[in-house]
């Protein structure tokens, strides 16, 4: 830890701390960011080093000398990271009726306030994907519309399923958060604009005809969303073309996670410091810039703060409280920068290595156990993966092992759009929809088959996807990209037919059907639906549409001419190479490292049939019963598993790292810097025991294992807490 000199005596009047914290003492760090006078005050913490408790004791150290707390607002980029100071301050010793007045508050909802007292309205704020949505399949419609009518129309990407919408709502809040606006100057186009944000044209289009919609009739938004606010405020504050609106004035201005910080949150700060001529305080760690995506920023913390600013000062907050030495010594070599334990404790840090993707998993589980026979509650123990197609092994053997687990920052496998793809193709080929349980799950497993077969035409012919989950006669249906609704030539010649007498005469042949599979004819009502596609009319399809419909008529047929007793996963690898998902997933998706995160996972699904080593119609029944097994798992005390984007923030008794080789930790094409600060963040989430799982081979062992120098930390670890070897 850096020693100071002591102060002088007509300093110490000034630096004495008029807050006196319950139940602890602080350090001389946190003490020196309690007290002192400059008017910017940048923390650089390190994980684990309390700067949460330290930003609220800089608060109770300004409501203690007089700054009303309605006066102090706290900004954070998360909803419970603005909870978890307000309640710190309480823990603090801060009256709580003086600390519920602080406005603790994240920079979106604040921008929303601020917005509605500008705008004198409430704008809508839609929370949800589902309600978002709506409002991009009007944008594509429109965008569609208006490319039609050019003399020449070009091929845009724009996005059709769930999925791709998903997709996309991340690039427009990545353009958003550094405050790309949707207008263009004058010798700007379209295309240019999209290929210096090195994104598709269509995106860039759509990200245009959206704002434009979202705006309405100019007389502020008809709606926000996640983010909105922020660049809208941050819009406002920097047009230059009228002088900035009017914010709250403050006295003192907090800001937790620093290194989160983006250009249209830093353009609210800034104004906001500005016209409040407020005290500022901020803590963050650039090792834990793992945030890029959603607009994060090193330079912010490392040199943009202060610039331009009067009286600045930086101070550190070496001490972390998580772990004790050995942890502290190991995330000092890691990333080259002074860490120190004030912990008095001995962390178990443990290195196995493993074979295969299945010993992982197996050895994952091993740890897992042998924590809770010690006695450690499985709700505090954490398993954290780089990527969520890792997951697949490890949520197997958990199973398999009785162990339920909760997930955070993925889906679990089963309900992934392109595991539940594959499950449709499994319960077409087999005409066993039974094994599909739900009518939510089936209407997934028809919104991935859309997305992943490229059925974007069956949505014209088909009135309702919820009616063709309900019932399982419809799915073959959906596959030909209809609900049998009459649209035969005879139906057409049938003029006189109402639209009520059409849907009688498509609810007779259903019923048909379905009495006849009932009956135990399903032969008969398979010649009977068969009848009815011949005679439709021939579907408007492209000649990408065509051969996804051809390559999904192979793929069935691939599995339905299986052998009964082969092995589920050699006729699914089969199927999977006829439907050519790899080239699929790279059309679908525009992020290239989407695409390979999807193919790895249906990769993995397939080995998980392996290792089962059932024949298809078993297999299927598994996936059945092992819903069924999670769901019950999940009422009692679960392991977490999660990515270590969802892990940031949170702390465990025990941690455990699979996976750690060369290409998947650090992942293949991804920043190094931003892998390592990932792979820092994934290890200080401990507070008493890592396990990291390493190959075999040394040579592909991920090079972040070897920085953190274990076997020295460890050592001088001992010799610090005077333990014998």
């Amino acid at each position: 830890m850096t020693r100071t000199m002591p102060p002088s005596a007509s300093e110490t009047a000034r630096t004495t701390p008029r807050f006196q914290p319950k139940g602890f003492a602080p350090t001389g760090e946190q003490t020196e960011i309690q007290t002192h006078n400059a008017r910017h005050v940048i923390a650089m913490a390190n994980a684990g080093a309390a700067k949460t408790t330290t930003l609220a004791l800089r608060i109770a150290e300004s409501i203690t000398r007089g700054v009303a707390p309605e006066h102090i607002v706290v900004l954070t980029f998360s909803a419970e990271a603005a909870r978890v100071l307000q309640r710190r301050l309480i823990e603090i010793g801060l009256e709580s009726r003086l600390a519920r007045r602080v406005r603790c508050t994240t920079f979106d909802e604040f921008a929303r306030d601020t917005l509605r007292d500008i705008e004198g309205r409430e704008t809508p704020f839609l929370e949800t994907f589902e309600a978002v949505a709506p409002h991009v399949r009007a944008a594509v419609a429109e965008l569609q519309r208006l490319n039609a009518l050019r003399a020449s129309p070009r091929e845009l990407w724009l996005p059709e399923h769930n999925a791709q919408i998903a997709d996309f709502l991340k690039i427009a809040r990545q353009l958003k958060t550094q405050l790309v606006r949707s207008t263009l100057d004058e010798d700007e186009t379209v295309v240019g604009r999209a290929d210096a944000l090195d994104i598709p044209e269509g995106a860039f289009s759509l990200y245009r005809q959206l704002e434009k919609e979202r705006a309405g009739d100019g007389d502020g938004c008809d709606w926000r969303t996640g983010f909105d606010a922020t660049y809208d405020l941050a819009c406002l504050l920097s047009d230059g073309e009228s002088p900035p609106p009017a914010l709250p004035k403050y006295r003192v201005v907090i800001v937790d996670e620093l290194q989160d910080m983006n250009p249209a949150s830093y353009a609210c700060l800034e104004q906001l410091l500005a016209q409040g001529q407020a005290f500022f305080t901020g803590a963050g760690d650039f090792d834990q810039v793992i945030h890029r995506w959603a607009g994060a920023d090193v330079n912010f913390i490392r040199s943009h703060f202060g610039s331009g600013w009067r009286s600045v000062k930086r101070l550190t907050l070496t001490m972390t409280f998580r772990h004790g030495p050995a942890m502290a010594l190991a995330t000092a070599a890691l990333k080259a920068k002074a860490v120190v334990s004030g912990r008095d404790h001995a962390a178990r840090i443990e290195v196995e290595r493993y074979v295969d993707g299945d010993d992982a998993a197996r050895l994952t589980v091993a740890r897992v156990l042998d924590g809770q026979q010690r006695g450690r509650r499985l709700d505090d123990c954490a398993i954290i993966l780089r990527s969520a197609d890792e997951s697949i092994a490890i949520e197997n053997a958990l199973l398999e092992a009785g162990i339920g687990c909760r997930v955070e920052g993925m889906e679990r496998y089963f309900l992934r759009p392109e595991v539940l793809m594959l499950r449709g193709v499994i319960a077409f080929a087999l005409e066993d929809y039974e094994s599909i349980p739900g009518v939510d799950k089936r209407l997934q497993v028809l919104q991935a088959l859309e997305l992943w077969q490229e059925l974007s035409w069956a949505t014209s012919r088909i009135d309702d996807l919820k009616t063709a989950a309900t019932q399982p006669e419809l799915f073959d249906a959906f596959l030909h990209g209809r609900l049998l609704k009459p649209q035969t030539a005879a139906d057409q010649a049938a003029a006189a037919l109402s639209a009520d007498e059409e849907e009688e005469a498509a609810q007779r042949l259903l019923s048909l059907a379905t009495r006849l599979r009932r009956e135990g004819r399903g032969a008969e009502a398979n010649v009977l639906l068969a009848q009815q596609h011949r005679a439709a009319h021939t579907v408007s399809e492209t000649p990408a549409q065509h051969y996804a419909r051809l390559r999904l008529a192979n793929a069935l047929e691939i599995l339905r001419a299986a052998p009964a007793d082969e092995a589920a996963h050699l006729s699914l690898e089969r199927a999977v190479r006829t439907l050519d998902l790899k080239q699929v997933a790279q059309r679908i998706f525009i992020d290239p490292a989407s695409a390979e995160v999807v193919v790895r996972s249906m990769a993995g699904f397939i080995d998980s049939a392996r290792r089962l080593g059932r024949p298809l119609r078993e297999f299927a029944q598994w996936l059945h019963d092992a819903e069924e097994k999670v769901a019950e798992l999940r009422k009692h005390k679960t392991v977490l598993l999660c990515t270590v984007e969802a892990a940031k923030g949170q702390e465990f008794g025990a941690v455990i790292l699979p996976f750690l080789e060369e290409g998947r930790f650090p992942l293949a094409g991804c920043d190094r810097t931003e892998e390592s600060n990932r792979f820092y963040v994934a290890t200080t989430r401990m507070r008493d025991e890592l396990t990291l799982l390493l190959p075999a081979d040394p040579a592909r062992a991920s090079p972040f294992v070897a920085a953190m120098k274990l076997d020295r930390a460890v050592e001088r670890g001992r010799l610090q807490l005077d333990i014998p070897r």
